[in-house]
């Protein structure tokens, strides 16, 4: 898939779908942004999720999205439904001055704002007698936004910035694994498959194996200019897998991660 497509594919909206794509059900349908609607994803398949299971995504979504991308979703200006209105004007910074901390306060345009990305082992579906559950996080790529912390620091007058992260490496390779998976879906790729859809069951919590599907992909990163994310699917002829690749802020060099979504036909 060239970016051209990827690109277009951020304002598309699908035909309904007429069915959960989780677990079949033709019941109080709703929508399904592609790409979460907190990250500004505008890409839609309509009528594809019941609220059984939108529930189910929408909290580890949530957990992602209101956790450690909040400053950068606030800073980016992507979507919101509440507007952020419970957003403060300055954000408390730590920072160390002559082996002394002290706790400073800054507004977003001037916070130095780090996300940092979990580095997965690859699927453990390609060596699964290792694998016993969940996801193994080896590590994690950062990515600075807004502000630079050495600029920060230097124009603060400190010494140190003291920066925290909270992780959630198992809700995050689920999102993951959703956006990969309802992609699939809307570009009726899903056909391909034969047999089970890997990560179904993972996605909505009934099995702890989410490992056996998403993985960091080792090639570098690459900065895709002008496209906050990206998203493809690969025909893996040689392992006879359908692959699904997602890049969150792919204009800021952030890493890319696979999905093993099913075996080919």
């Amino acid at each position: 898939m060239k970016n051209k497509d990827i690109e277009d594919f951020n304002n598309k909206i699908y035909p309904p779908l007429g069915r959960c794509m989780y677990c079949g059900s033709s019941k109080e349908l709703s929508n399904e942004h592609i790409i979460p609607y907190g990250l500004s994803g505008k890409t839609v398949l309509p009528k594809s999720t019941c609220s059984s299971c939108a529930t189910i995504t929408s909290q580890f979504e949530q957990k992602v999205l209101r956790g450690p991308m909040r400053n950068v979703r606030i800073l980016r200006k992507l979507r919101s439904r509440t507007k952020y209105k419970d957003a403060p004007k300055k954000y408390e910074l730590r920072v160390e001055k002559g082996n002394k901390e002290k706790i400073i306060y800054l507004p977003i345009n001037e916070y130095p704002i780090i996300l940092f990305f979990p580095r997965y082992s690859p699927p453990a579906f390609f060596n699964p007698k290792e694998y016993k559950k969940g996801i193994n996080m080896i590590g994690s790529d950062t990515i600075s936004f807004g502000s630079r912390p050495e600029e920060a620091g230097k124009k603060l007058g400190v010494d140190r910035l003291i920066i925290t992260h909270e992780y959630f490496p198992h809700a995050f390779a689920r999102m993951i694994a959703k956006i990969a998976y309802s992609f699939a879906v809307a570009e009726n790729e899903i056909k391909l498959i034969k047999g089970p859809l890997f990560p179904v069951k993972s996605i909505l919590g009934k099995k702890d194996d989410i490992g056996k599907w998403v993985g960091t992909l080792t090639d570098p990163p690459k900065k895709n200019k002008g496209l906050l994310h990206r998203i493809s699917l690969n025909k893996d002829k040689n392992k006879g897998l359908l692959i699904g690749e997602v890049q969150l802020f792919a204009d800021s060099s952030a890493p890319s991660y696979g999905v093993i979504l099913g075996k080919l036909k």
